[in-house]
């Protein structure tokens, strides 16, 4: 009897078999193997009262993860589509993109300009424009009168006051100005107003300085 049981139960085990690449059992598969147990159990010794409660505890408990864990799951899927449609909120505020400066090499050098934009939030009186290195010493500066508001176009040469090439390295943009009531403010390259949002699969992308960006691209909103 016991012969026959065994080939009963390595004959259900091949014809039942299914792949399973990650190695983990469901509830479904639990109770399987748990009702397969009972089905091919010794009549003569079958299994304790105790033992089948804990097995059913096991079952339940397993039930109980598998659902928990599909509630997280919902749960933190909701909250990042409410976060991607909570940045129509940032429409109107500053958004720091993080790209505050940039690498110069060599091949740079060459070129005749290096373009960037600086967002001015008031109207002013006089601006002053620097371009730092990274132990934050001015190698360029340029001065402007009179200015407007909103996202103005700067170029470079890649060259200092002297008007020599920069040595190879990270640099970056400031600029104070003056508003015309007499304020004093700083902007610095990467700080643009965010102009509208779109959604691309669900994903929010802002308009900043004319330009698309992934919401979780963004460093910081002011």
């Amino acid at each position: 009897m016991d012969v026959t049981s065994t080939t009963q139960v390595t004959r259900t085990k091949s014809k039942d078999f299914t792949y399973n690449p990650d190695s983990q059992l469901t509830s479904d598969d639990f109770l399987k193997l748990f009702m397969t147990q009972l089905q091919y159990q010794d009549p003569t010794a079958p299994m304790e009262t105790k033992d089948m409660l804990a097995q059913t505890s096991q079952l339940t408990q397993l039930q109980t993860n598998q659902d928990l864990k599909d509630t997280l799951n919902k749960l933190s899927s909701q909250m990042s589509s409410s976060a991607q449609y909570s940045a129509v909120n940032m429409i109107g505020k500053k958004a720091d993109t993080g790209a505050n400066g940039f690498s110069i090499t060599d091949a740079d050098n060459l070129k005749s300009n290096i373009p960037f934009d600086l967002y001015f939030e008031d109207d002013y009186l006089d601006a002053t424009v620097k371009i730092m290195d990274k132990n934050g010493d001015t190698v360029k500066s340029f001065s402007m009168e009179n200015g407007a508001k909103g996202i103005s176009s700067f170029t470079w040469d890649g060259k200092d006051d002297a008007g020599n090439p920069v040595a190879d390295g990270e640099y970056y943009v400031k600029a104070d100005y003056t508003t015309t009531s007499h304020n004093s403010k700083s902007t610095i390259l990467g700080v643009y107003p965010v102009e509208s949002v779109r959604f691309n699969d669900g994903k929010a992308e802002l308009k900043i300085d004319n330009k698309y960006i992934p919401l979780d691209s963004i460093k910081e909103v002011l």
